[in-house]
Formats: structure tokens, sequence, C-alpha cells
């Protein structure tokens, strides 16, 4: 499962939030913006699921900033229009529609978009889910200048642009973050094993963490009750990731001194 909806009783971040206008090739996309107490941080782009924009991801965007980060969530759906229903099936018709190519591009401009906020001090990582997962190790080969990319169950075979995040591994730039359950059949384990080797023999900096008996979409349970299976083990990427950021954003910061 991707992540359409917020779970009922989950906390709301309390931070400041405003609406995003990300200019684009042929238009402007839409988002929200969740900003920190301090300004000046480093900015986040995060890279929805096939639902798009959703409660979920903007939660997320809080998260984000409540733990120090500028963090924008785009609606990269816009130019498809809204789910008729919030359903797989719908999700993944509309998602054909979707060209691929031009999404990357869009995911770009965010990316320079955030750069340059007021709010930013110039330093950008990203954070993708299940096909913006993929989409997050996509960008990883596409520009030198991210300093933290997060990929949660991304499709490392995933062909759908002129090539797979597998074979663009040689052009990949670190550090990575990979999370995964090892059921999930979707990403395949033998496919994150063919990327992490293909990591490797490159040269790029990379972590992947697996996470026993956990499928699709586990970062869910990071919002539910403890008692839901896979709650601890949801919690601890999150605790990974946001230590992966931190450590990575402060020896970008004393690089650039």
């Amino acid at each position: 499962m991707c992540h359409p909806e917020v779970p009922a009783g989950a906390a709301i971040p309390d931070v400041r939030v405003g609406d995003a206008a990300v200019p684009v090739e042929d238009g402007t996309m839409p988002g929200l913006l969740a900003l920190p107490e301090r300004l000046g941080a480093p900015g986040i782009l995060i890279v929805n699921d096939v639902f798009g924009r959703s409660p979920f991801y903007d939660n997320l965007a809080r998260r984000l900033a409540q733990a120090g980060f500028v963090a924008v969530t785009p609606e990269y759906f816009f130019r498809e229009g809204s789910l008729p229903e919030p359903t797989r099936e719908a999700a993944m018709a509309r998602a054909k529609r979707l060209d691929f190519k031009r999404w990357g591009r869009d995911m770009s401009a965010a990316i320079d978009w955030l750069r340059v906020r007021p709010e930013v001090n110039r330093t950008v990582g990203t954070i993708g889910f299940c096909m913006g997962g993929t989409q997050a190790l996509l960008l990883s080969a596409r520009r030198r200048d991210i300093a933290a990319t997060v990929c949660y169950y991304g499709f490392p075979a995933d062909a759908r642009t002129e090539a797979s995040p597998i074979e663009l591994a040689p052009k990949m730039h670190g550090p990575i973050l990979g999370h995964w359950g090892d059921q999930d059949a979707g990403a395949g384990m033998d496919n994150v094993e063919k990327l992490r080797a293909a990591l490797e023999a490159a040269g790029v900096e990379h972590e992947f963490r697996i996470y026993p008996g956990l499928g699709h979409g586990f970062l869910k349970a990071s919002l539910e009750d403890e008692k839901t299976p896979g709650y601890e083990q949801a919690c601890l990427s999150w605790k990974r990731t946001l230590e992966f950021y931190r450590r990575c954003f402060a020896r970008t910061a004393i690089a650039a001194r």
C-alpha cells in the first residue's frame, strides 16, 4: 500500500505552512511548503507516491519542518487532475497519463525553486516514496548538487524513463539512503541487491536498510498506535532518515566553508 491518508488520531505537527507555486516549463506546479522555527535551514523536496500529494505527505512535510528543515511537497499530477476516487485503481489509471520524462524535469525545477528560497541555506536534499522513491534515485543520477537522497521502497528496475535506477547507478551521486521491507515483492529484493552491487561497483556512497517482515508502504505504521505491526521498524527508519540528513547537511556546510 502507498500513502493516501493520515491515520485517524495521528499528531499534526504545529509548524508554519503555506502554499507553494513552483515554476515549471508550461505553468506552475502547486504544493505545500512547511517551515521550521529557525530559517536559513536545508531544504527537502518530497516526491510523492502514485497517489500524488495527499494528507500523508502534507503531514510528512510538517514532520520534516518540526525536525528543522524546510520541506515542500508538490502536486506533480496537477496536469492530470485530481483522482475521481481515492483508490489504487484510480491512482494507477491516472499515473498512466503521466509523462515520466517531464515529471523528472518538474522535480528538478522544484529543487532549483527550493534552493533559492529565502528560508533555505542553498542546501537541498530529497525524499521519495514508491514511484517517488524511484524518481529520487533518478534525480541523484541527473544532478550533482543534491546533498542527501532518501528512497523509501522505490523500484530499482523501473524503466519508464530512459533507463532504470540499476542502469543509471554509475551516474548517481551519493550519499543515498534506501529503505525497503524484505516482503516488498513489487520492488523485489533481487533488484535492490542489483542496485546495491551497481552502486558499490561505481563507488557511490550509499546505505541500504532492509526491514524483515515488512512490505511496501511501511512508514505509515510510524503514525499508528505503537501496537501496530511494523511500528518500531517504521519509527527506526524515520530516525535513521533524520540522522542521515543531519549528518549529510553538516558535512555539506563544512565543505562550503
